[in-house]
């Protein structure tokens, strides 16, 4: 009796061990995998601060407000037309296109953030911007196929900005600028241009990781 209560719990310890011995493969491939799928989904949420921005100093903070004094620099830039998010789609197609030289045969450009859009002063219509890589001038950039894109230096020049976070609909985006337009008047800044929106994201980022700003260009 002794002998099979022996035998068996041999068996039962046994049987552990090789349990013990499948599962520890399992366990460490579900934590590398998971590891990985971590990795990738911070590279993912973190790669636009890679990516080259128009340059600036920040000459006052206010919480999410900002009065940004920008360098100048070079945009190419489309016109579109619709509602806010149709006109952003309908003018990042051609821009993409352009610095992935899908319609040249020079070099590519690299990507850089934010992805712009400006409101223009006709109903409906907005202008849809990439920045240039700061290395080229008017004169070295690949000049675009498509009669529609055109390059532009954007001057010097003072920005008020409001930054948040979300998926930017019509109507986040129209809160944000009144918030920032009363900023701007309690403070007796002057604003002399249309409202501009930056979008720094991946349209699949999720909302809450996606960085937008809304900014108004001002005078002291």
């Amino acid at each position: 009796m002794c002998e099979d209560q022996n035998q068996k719990n041999g068996y039962q310890v046994s049987l552990e061990f090789i349990i013990k011995v499948f599962k520890m493969p399992l366990l460490s491939g579900i934590i590398s995998l998971s590891l990985i799928l971590l990795f990738g989904f911070l590279l993912w949420i973190l790669f636009p601060k890679f990516l080259e921005t128009p340059k600036y100093e920040v000459e006052l903070s206010d919480s999410e407000f900002q009065l940004r004094k920008y360098d100048s620099f070079i945009t190419t830039r489309v016109g579109t037309n619709g509602n806010q998010n149709e006109a952003l789609r309908k003018g990042f197609r051609p821009l993409v296109r352009f610095i992935g030289a899908k319609e040249r045969s020079s070099k590519k450009i690299s990507m850089t953030v934010p992805v712009m859009q400006e409101k223009t002063s006709s109903e409906g219509n907005w202008l849809v911007s990439f920045s240039m890589p700061s290395k080229y001038s008017l004169n070295n950039l690949p000049k675009p196929t498509n009669n529609q894109l055109k390059q532009k230096i954007i001057p010097a020049r003072l920005m008020a900005v409001i930054k948040f976070n979300g998926r930017a609909n019509n109507d986040l985006l129209e809160r944000k600028e009144k918030e920032l337009r009363k900023w701007i008047a309690e403070r007796d800044f002057l604003v002399v241009g249309l409202v501009q929106y930056y979008f720094y994201n991946d349209p699949t980022t999720p909302g809450m990781f996606r960085r937008n700003e809304v900014l108004l260009e001002v005078t002291k």
